[in-house]
């Protein structure tokens, strides 16, 4: 059975974890799943991706420390590192649609908000970072294993 390189592993505990908590506690309130302002329609989708998140994360964490035949494999360290993509890596597409904002709906800012912020909100900054680190991280794991091919006339 081949292993995860520690950082790897550190740092997709560390991501899974955050979404798990993180989007328990900024999502489940009034701000989103909660939120008056948006139609059931909405909060459906956003509950179908909030569980959605939960399920890839736990999931990832399993694929980093349960135990199955494929572990360590190119698949699952695949799946390990893009998984912060599911959640946190389709806010920068979802920022393209029309009509779409980054802050929540009927939240009255602080007076010194900064302005930047009312525009691209902090979660869009986290997740363009978490995005870039799964992407990096992912592919030093993808190549750690890889041998430098020898020619075959020495």
């Amino acid at each position: 059975m081949k292993d995860f390189s520690k950082r790897f592993q550190y740092t997709f505990t560390v991501i899974s974890i955050f979404t798990i908590i993180i989007t328990s506690v900024m999502d489940l309130n009034e701000t989103h799943m909660t939120n008056q302002l948006w139609t059931p329609h909405a909060r459906f989708h956003w509950a179908c991706q909030y569980f959605a998140s939960i399920v890839v994360s736990v999931v990832s964490l399993y694929c980093l420390y349960g135990k199955y035949k494929d572990k360590g494999s190119v698949f699952s360290k695949l799946f390990i590192g893009l998984s912060p993509l599911y959640f946190w890596g389709m806010f920068i597409p979802a920022l393209l649609m029309p009509d779409t904002s980054t802050a929540p709906d009927g939240i009255i800012l602080p007076p010194n908000f900064p302005k930047i912020f009312t525009i691209i909100h902090p979660n869009f900054i986290i997740a363009c970072i978490l995005s870039v680190i799964s992407i990096i991280i992912t592919s030093k794991e993808l190549n750690r294993h890889i041998k430098p091919m020898h020619d075959v006339s020495e």
